[in-house]
């Protein structure tokens, strides 16, 4: 992270401080996010609209990806379910996310801060996102700690005490689509129409 980006993170004091800036950074304004190396994967092309209006309507996300089932770059078979991990600032937030998702037949889990682990993720209520040749890849809906969401190299450290409480104080909030490969996934339509967005209309 260059000097000017690093000051600009540091200048986060509140949620919606860093959704403006994951916004900015998933639009390519900015190259940098903390705890991620580098720009978006390009798979995260199509789905930048919803994910940066999602991040100015008081929902941060975390992680994404679209569905899609085909060969990958190492020949095997892979098969993804589209996915979102995001903060979600307020109860109100969150049960109009849920609403919004439950109406399109989404997985959601939901986790709130009151039981939030001080050390280690809580991965009790995962659920499986990849698969590569049938076999469990990776996994998304696990809690984060207190410790990574503080920590400078792994969470958002680097923010403003206040923004970093605000995560810490946050609904940590996944949704999934239970079917695996749909590339034309209901979850963009569901967040779409949380953000507000015309084409959700």
């Amino acid at each position: 992270m260059n000097r000017t980006e690093r000051r600009l993170w540091a200048q986060a004091r509140t949620l919606a401080d860093i959704g403006e800036l994951t916004a900015l950074w998933l639009e390519g304004a900015i190259q940098s996010y903390p705890c991620y190396g580098g720009t978006p994967d390009p798979e995260t092309a199509p789905l930048v609209p919803v994910l940066a209006a999602l991040n100015r309507a008081g929902v941060v996300t975390i992680a994404s990806q679209p569905g899609f089932a085909g060969f990958g770059y190492d020949g095997a078979l892979w098969e993804q379910r589209a996915a979102v991990e995001t903060f979600a600032g307020s109860d109100e937030a969150v049960e109009h996310l849920a609403g919004a998702a439950s109406a399109h037949g989404l997985q959601v889990i939901a986790h709130g801060a009151a039981g939030m682990p001080r050390w280690r993720y809580r991965t009790t209520r995962e659920a499986v996102v990849t698969r590569r040749e049938s076999d469990d890849y990776t996994w998304f809906g696990m809690q984060l700690s207190r410790r990574d969401i503080r920590s400078s190299w792994l969470g958002w450290g680097i923010c403003e005490r206040s923004a970093v409480s605000a995560l810490c104080s946050a609904w940590q909030v996944t949704i999934v689509d239970p079917e695996w490969g749909r590339a034309d996934s209901p979850l963009w339509t569901a967040l779409a129409s949380f953000a507000g967005l015309e084409a959700a209309a």
